[in-house]
């Protein structure tokens, strides 16, 4: 199972790499990585440079914002399953992508989502939020809930088939 992961970034030469490396090191590596960089000027390129063997697709112009940018890999990616994760976001454990194919190869799941820790941005080993997920509710989603975009793992044929890329006009 091919998982497309998107990195929206900006000026992310403090953070990139901690996100890159997070991402090589996961178990599971059948991974397509788009970034869509918003014409960052600050190393991020040439940080992206030197991992150019580990990103399938990667540009970098001026964008309308984060949202513009992710809806950008969105319709870049062609894996069987997307999933976002940002420049200064990292996953926590090597197996987490290891569990989202887990998890989506049951063919009547067509999402799924999990827990997110905040660190500090200057120490990423102390904690500073634990985001407990709680279990699927209809409800909450028909009342606007929706997880954390970071743990956020959807089928690409419910994305095409719903059209879920991020409204812009708010």
């Amino acid at each position: 199972m091919k998982i497309s992961i998107v990195t929206a970034c900006y000026n992310s030469a403090a953070t990139i790499h901690d996100t890159l490396r997070t991402i090589q090191m996961q178990t599971h590596q059948d991974i397509e990585h788009i970034i869509i960089d918003g014409g960052s000027t600050d190393g991020t390129l040439e940080i992206l440079e030197q991992n150019k063997q580990h990103i399938a697709y990667l540009t970098s112009e001026p964008d309308n914002g984060l949202y513009d940018a992710m809806n950008k890999g969105i319709s870049k990616a062609t894996g069987d399953v997307i999933g976002l994760l940002n420049s200064d976001d990292l996953f926590a454990h090597p197996l987490a992508l290891a569990h989202v194919a887990e998890a989506l190869a049951d063919e009547s799941v067509d999402a799924c989502y999990g827990d997110l820790v905040y660190v500090n941005h200057d120490n990423i080993n102390l904690v500073a939020r634990y985001w407990k997920s709680s279990e699927y509710a209809p409800h909450l989603f028909a009342k606007g809930w929706v997880p954390a975009h970071p743990t956020f793992y959807v089928k690409k044929r419910v994305h095409d088939q719903h059209g879920m890329l991020f409204n812009l006009d708010y």
